[in-house]
């Protein structure tokens, strides 16, 4: 288990305020922030890069070294993916992968790193150099590398920040493949909250120093009492009834005869569902997710989740 205990680190300002946080082997916790926030610091210090103003970092219950007295900087059992990949451009996918366990026998070392390019679908460029793949491949390169050495956690920096929705998803699958098949707990930090529903068991908000408790996917998306955080999740639909603003999301209503009054403005197909925009009386536009065009809708009731 990773653990953090009353971390604090500033800057010229305060960064990070006193957090705590636990993960456990095979759990995969999404760190989720506007830039800016501390994520990346937050991911140096769990990695054994930077030292915190204050605070104790411990691995499986042992307290580790202060960064400033490790000889090379890292824990050992901890790896880490800038958004940089740090890969040799001139070698090959292979040899970028085989590197990171050089010590390792010979034919151990041959076999981790065919299961790795098999389990990050590199096998198809494994002799390509890796100046010549996509930014996605070199990605993956970049995470088969840093687990080369089989490290208990991998921490991913905006790891979705540069792919698209379908490489997204591939990327999500292969790091759910990598902790059942390895155990791997993994800690990602991003600054899209959609970008880490599916793939996270649970979910921190890191904002104004501060770090929330963990929440499921299902909890963060649909707890609105603080909407600036909701809307890090996606749509959110604010109205004002009775000098009292309700908060819901776009799945969370049912037609109705009665309730609230609403009018039909346009709807976007985007793939199995379509994005209906309604408007209230009080002229408030609300995004309805259906199956259909809700072209004649008159009322709809808020169900809350």
């Amino acid at each position: 288990m990773i653990e953090l205990k009353k971390i604090s680190l500033s800057y010229q300002a305060p960064v990070l305020s006193n957090l705590q946080l636990r993960v456990k082997r095979g759990e995969i916790l999404g760190l989720v922030g506007k830039s800016g926030v501390g994520k990346s610091s937050l991911l140096k210090i769990c990695a054994g890069l930077q030292d915190p103003d204050s605070g104790e970092i411990y691995l499986n219950g042992i307290k580790q070294t202060a960064v400033r007295h490790l000889l090379v900087p890292g824990f050992s059992k901890i790896a880490i993916v800038n958004q940089d990949f740090k890969l040799d451009p001139f070698h090959t996918v292979e040899e970028n992968i085989r590197e990171a366990i050089l010590h390792w026998p010979y034919e151990k070392r041959d076999r981790r790193v065919k299961k790795l390019l098999q389990l990050m679908n590199l096998s198809d460029c494994s002799q390509t150099k890796a100046h010549l793949i996509s930014g996605g491949q070199q990605q993956r390169v970049a995470i088969a590398r840093a687990i080369a050495d089989q490290p208990q956690y991998l921490l991913l920096d905006e790891p979705f920040g540069h792919l698209d929705a379908r490489i997204r998803q591939k990327l999500s699958k292969q790091l759910m493949d990598l902790r059942d098949q390895e155990d791997t707990g993994i800690i990602l930090v991003s600054h899209e909250g959609q970008d880490v529903l599916g793939l996270c068991d649970h979910i921190c908000i890191l904002q104004n120093g501060k770090l929330s408790k963990k929440y499921t996917p299902e909890q963060i998306y649909y707890h609105d009492k603080a909407p600036e955080k909701a809307r890090l999740f996606g749509p959110l639909n604010s109205i004002k009834i009775a000098d009292h603003f309700i908060h819901f999301r776009p799945d969370e209503y049912q037609l109705s005869n009665k309730g609230l009054a609403v009018e039909f403005e346009k709807a976007l197909f985007v793939g199995g569902l379509y994005h209906n925009f309604v408007r209230t009386k009080q002229n408030e536009q609300i995004l309805l997710y259906a199956f259909e065009k809700l072209t004649s809708i008159q009322f709809i009731e808020i169900k809350k989740k």
